[in-house]
């Protein structure tokens, strides 16, 4: 069941830790052996799986966010640095356990939260759990799962094709 996920998570995440506050910077830096240290902060923390799931859902594409840099968290969600949906060359992995996407399934659930929108698009693993609420991760999985079944169709058109010309031809008399 998908909840709302609010920023609450924040205190009791490593980094808010006072002796870990002089790394904060890293989880914006643009030198890779920074970013690998705020990774590698995040990957022992407790509450990682609100912070990747709240960094997702609010959009947060730039910086480190449950052990996943700006790169990782705009495949996930299929977005460009401006935050403009886009088709990437690769669909996304699961931002939790990076699980393939073949692992990852989307479904419209009715929106508790109301509003404008009475419905919302939520994208699950079926490896690890992990549920988070994107309209355009839910699009790039449901696109895999598309281009995975033409591909099964064509294959399989393929073969009864190759069946049909390996049959030997009727003897005429």
């Amino acid at each position: 069941m998908w909840e709302p996920t609010d920023n609450s998570y924040q205190k009791d995440a490593e980094c808010a830790k006072d002796i870990n506050k002089p790394l904060m910077e890293n989880f914006f830096s643009d030198d890779p052996k920074e970013k690998y240290a705020a990774k590698n902060l995040c990957f022992a923390c407790p509450v990682r799986k609100d912070c990747i799931k709240w960094a997702l859902e609010s959009k947060q594409i730039w910086g480190v966010w449950g052990g996943r840099d700006e790169s990782e968290i705009r495949r996930t969600l299929s977005v460009n640095a401006d935050g403009d949906e886009i088709r990437r060359d690769r669909y996304p992995q699961c931002p939790y356990c990076q699980a393939r996407t073949s692992r990852l399934e989307s479904r419209i659930v009715d929106n508790p939260e109301g509003g404008r929108w009475m419905t919302m698009r939520l994208v699950e693993c079926l490896d690890c759990g992990f549920l988070w609420r994107s309209r355009t991760s839910a699009n790039a999985v449901n696109a895999y799962h598309a281009e995975r079944d033409d591909k099964l169709v064509r294959r399989e058109a393929k073969k009864e094709k190759q069946k049909l010309k390996a049959k030997p031809k009727p003897k005429k008399s």
